[in-house]
């Protein structure tokens, strides 16, 4: 089964509308799944169907989409739609690891090693780049769906999901870059142990958003940034599973961000108790901090890895 990728220009009709009945020829759509209307500059994915959540489970799935972009392309806006009862999420993220179009399973942590973040939300939520901001997805890139079912019922149930792309218009618009502070050559050892990172920043960044990440096995992650010798702790974070995809933030007004500057630094640790029976290598386990900031002078995304600091 093939993902739906709703196109709409002045020669092509919605291919999909509020009426949740699928148009012949295109995908299969569960009763309980309301489809929004097509952007009028964008484009709208449908996942296909999860079979088979059972009572009581957590599952969150990836689904690899036939969105292939050929060329720098800007968002703006996301709408998510999903089907009830069991929806939860939906994220869209992209990859340059691309896959078999269609390719849907429930996700791996290393999967997320390959992946870059755009934008989501829950059923109904429209999550809006702040100010004169743009998600930027660039050439070469295929769009990956994240989609998060909790089936509370005592029924099994299938699941499915959607998401609208609003493409910004003509503008003087300023791409969201991407920040990672990790260290790849990570391994957690069997036990209680804990994991030290410390970077300290090669340029200014106008940090607007920032989260801690870690996976199953993360206890406790902390973040401490220090500017002109004085030491702020960002996030005290006790860690939950769940927050691998939707941790703990913070914001900020792009037009009034956190910035960092040359020579200010952030030191992250990471506890964790690995009771898996074998050491954990860099995406089976992570310790991460993810931010985006303002990228004015178009420097695209960094990461700091293990104190050096190389594009991401």
């Amino acid at each position: 089964m093939r993902i739906a990728i709703c196109l709409f220009s002045a020669a092509l009709g919605a291919c999909a509308s509020a009426d949740p009945t699928p148009e012949p020829g295109g995908p299969e759509v569960l009763p309980g799944l309301h489809v929004l209307p097509v952007p009028d500059n964008g484009i709208q994915v449908i996942t296909p169907i999860f079979h088979g959540i059972a009572p009581g489970t957590d599952n969150e799935v990836c689904t690899w989409t036939d969105a292939v972009f050929d060329q720098a392309t800007d968002v703006k806006t996301t709408r998510a739609f999903q089907s009830e009862p069991g929806g939860h999420h939906v994220v869209a993220y992209y990859t340059m690891n691309r896959q078999p179009p269609g390719t849907q399973r429930i996700c791996a942590d290393t999967d997320m090693v390959t992946f870059r973040m755009l934008a989501g939300g829950g059923e109904g939520i429209v999550n809006e780049a702040p100010g004169d901001l743009v998600y930027r997805i660039p050439a070469g890139a295929q769009l990956v769906l994240n989609h998060h079912y909790l089936n509370t019922t005592d029924q099994t149930l299938d699941g499915q999901s959607g998401i609208n792309l609003d493409y910004a218009g003509p503008g003087n618009w300023i791409p969201s870059g991407n920040l990672a502070i990790v260290d790849t050559t990570l391994k957690v050892p069997l036990g209680a142990s804990r994991e030290m990172i410390h970077c300290d920043f090669d340029r200014d960044f106008k940090l607007w958003y920032l989260i801690p990440h870690m996976h199953q096995w993360g206890a406790k992650e902390t973040i401490d940034l220090t500017q002109g010798g004085v030491t702020t702790r960002m996030f005290d974070t006790t860690w939950d599973p769940s927050f691998a995809f939707h941790p703990p933030e913070k914001r900020a007004d792009p037009a009034a961000p956190m910035t960092v500057h040359v020579g200010d630094s952030i030191d992250v640790e990471c506890d964790y108790i690995n009771d898996s029976g074998m050491v954990l290598p860099f995406g089976f386990e992570m310790c991460v901090v993810f931010g985006q900031f303002v990228d004015d002078k178009l420097e695209g995304g960094r990461a700091c890895d293990h104190g050096s600091w190389l594009a991401f």
